[in-house]
Parts: structure tokens; sequence; C-alpha cells
């Protein structure tokens, strides 16, 4: 504690993993409706990686939460895993599967948003 009100160059103190930890602390107290994540469990270990997402899920339970990443044991977390691929004129949806029921209004709402598009497309 007698660090925290210390100004420093934090982004080269801390590591990766504390740097992410600091991030869903922050996350936690701001309590936003969507939340975008990019890699950004990448420098914790797996139990870390489970610890801080159940506590998204269990402390923001009507957020919606997208989150762009290679682990697969993120999809537990998830409602929708949608694969993208590259293309010159952008994006193209490849997939979108349903991994389960969604789990708040926020969630069906992005679903219905996904299938509206894939539909339109």
């Amino acid at each position: 504690m007698p660090r925290l009100v210390e100004e420093s160059h934090w982004e080269y103190t801390l590591s990766g993993g504390e740097k992410q930890r600091l991030a869903f602390a922050r996350l936690l107290i701001h309590r936003p409706d969507i939340v975008i994540m990019d890699e950004a469990t990448s420098a914790l270990d797996p139990s870390g990686q489970e610890h801080l997402m159940r506590r998204v899920i269990e402390q923001l339970p009507e957020a919606t939460v997208i989150s762009v990443g290679h682990r697969v044991e993120l999809e537990k977390f998830h409602d929708r895993k949608i694969l993208l691929a590259y293309h010159a004129d952008g994006a193209r949806l490849v997939r979108d599967e349903n991994l389960a029921w969604p789990r708040s209004p926020s969630a069906r709402l992005l679903s219905r948003l996904l299938a509206r598009e894939k539909n339109a497309a």
C-alpha cells in the first residue's frame, strides 16, 4: 500500500500480467454496459484467466462482453463464437456459433444484431 499514491512510469515497472489485472480492476470499478477486450488475458496463466473472467461474469451479469483471443478456454465465458476472415474490402464472417443460451438481455440483443447482419450479407 505505501506505493499506491506514488507517481512513476508504471508501464515500465509492472509486468504484463500486473497490467492486465489492473485493467480488470478498473473494469470492475467502472462497471460498463459493454466490455470489449483484445487479448485481455494473454499475459495471465490459465488459473488467473479463469479467476478474472469469472469475476467479470459474476460482477457484470448484464454487460455484453466481447473478447478477441486465441485461448480455447475463453469460450466457456461467452455465448457466441464468431470467426472472421480478412478480405481486401473488409472482414467477412466465416462462422457464427451459438456456444450457450444468452445469459442477459444485452447478450440477446447482440445475438439478434449479429443474426440480422448475417442475413443481410
